[in-house]
């Protein structure tokens, strides 16, 4: 199992200044490096005027993290891809890829939230699910095609390149058959650069309902998931192991190619884990509750009764088991028991909660790398030998 790190830069009330938010982000990045965690992961949000979620542009945050970093890879999670022009987030994509020699893992979403999608591309709101989804399957498509074909054309839906009828300025240069008609008609793209991984970086598409999984599948990306409840992770990932199975013709293991995001964070005791992030956990299930109510982190078939909805955020996820909160012990034996119930390739932590001090995000890596890693890795060893 290979940890990362996801944040999506919380700052509540927008009480620091943003170089501040910058500037702890990129030392939790160098730490988590040392550590050895495999890669950081950064969302997208925009008009976050309440101080959370406060990324619009995660790949120019990630090349700035690739210039201060070496081996850590650098992860989108997720690029909301309808609400790019395809060829421009494919270019910036292959550019980062570049920029970090090849460490970019790209992970693509549909976007959640009305105010984001309407007012940067209408065509994809998720008000009507079924455009959303022809937008995003389209655009994912255009992104694999630009990497890999030269030259490029498509005809789709809401998309066609290149625009018929314009003529090639570039008529002092000799003729390109490619790119160029005998009229002097431009028929043919080159997107560069190509990405410095090849055919492109690995794709990933966080998703939770059950039937995203196959079509994950069905698209060549590989699952990233958070809301699901334990006991209805195993359906998911069956369902996705059963589809790849399929689409790429040979025996897929169950949670190969398989990610869960699980809130993180582990101080001494369990107690004081409980002190430091119990109100921050609590800030930001509140802020997200519009679009991830309650309801959503059950188990199938369970419902949702008047004492969880009296309990606090931390008390009610950490009793339906959503949380690796606490000392190192209890972190590492919960995340023993996730790797062998699923055998997940990659685990990401968010340990950097809104309004949580820094310092306490350092002190968590720390504990991770020095003390949990290690007995999850003890453990691993023993099962193999």
């Amino acid at each position: 199992m290979k940890f990362g790190f996801f944040s999506t830069l919380d700052n509540p009330d927008l009480r620091l200044p943003y170089n501040q938010v910058l500037s702890e982000l990129t030392e939790q990045t160098l730490a988590i490096e040392q550590a050895g965690f495999n890669a950081v992961w950064l969302g997208e949000h925009h008009f976050g005027g309440e101080g959370f979620d406060g990324i619009p542009n995660p790949m120019m945050i990630l090349s700035h993290l690739a210039a201060k970093t070496t081996d850590v890879r650098l992860g989108l999670a997720a690029l909301i891809v309808p609400q790019w022009h395809p060829l421009r987030v494919a270019e910036d994509v292959a550019m980062l890829d570049q920029l970090s020699g090849g460490r970019v893992e790209c992970g693509v979403g549909r976007g959640i939230f009305p105010r984001e999608l309407t007012n940067l591309n209408i065509e994809a709101d998720r008000r009507n699910e079924q455009k959303n989804w022809r937008v995003f399957t389209e655009t994912v498509d255009i992104m694999k095609r630009a990497w890999t074909e030269d030259p490029f054309t498509y005809e789709g839906e809401f998309y066609s390149f290149p625009h018929p009828g314009v003529k090639d300025s570039h008529s002092w240069r000799e003729r390109d058959p490619r790119y160029r008609s005998e009229e002097g008609e431009y028929i043919g793209m080159s997107i560069q650069p190509k990405p410095f991984q090849s055919p492109h970086p690995p794709l990933w598409n966080v998703v939770d309902k059950t039937p995203g999984f196959v079509v994950a599948a069905e698209l060549g990306l590989k699952p990233m998931t958070w809301l699901r409840a334990r006991g209805s992770l195993r359906e998911v990932f069956s369902t996705y192991q059963e589809a790849a199975t399929r689409v790429n013709g040979r025996s897929m293991a169950l949670g190969e190619d398989c990610a869960l995001l699980r809130t993180t964070f582990v101080a001494e005791t369990m107690e004081e884990a409980r002190h430091i992030i119990e109100e921050p956990l609590n800030m930001l299930c509140r802020y997200v509750s519009g679009a991830r109510p309650r309801s959503i982190y059950l188990e199938p078939g369970e419902e949702l009764t008047n004492e969880d909805n009296a309990k606090s955020w931390f008390d009610f996820l950490m009793e339906k088991d959503h949380l690796l909160i606490g000392d190192p012990e209890f972190v590492a034996a919960k995340i023993r028991e996730l790797d062998e119930e699923y055998q997940l390739d990659s685990l990401l932590t968010l340990m950097a909660m809104p309004g949580l001090d820094h310092r306490h995000v350092m002190r968590s890596i720390e504990l991770f790398a020095e003390r949990v890693i290690p007995l999850v890795e003890s453990r691993q060893q023993a099962a193999v030998g």
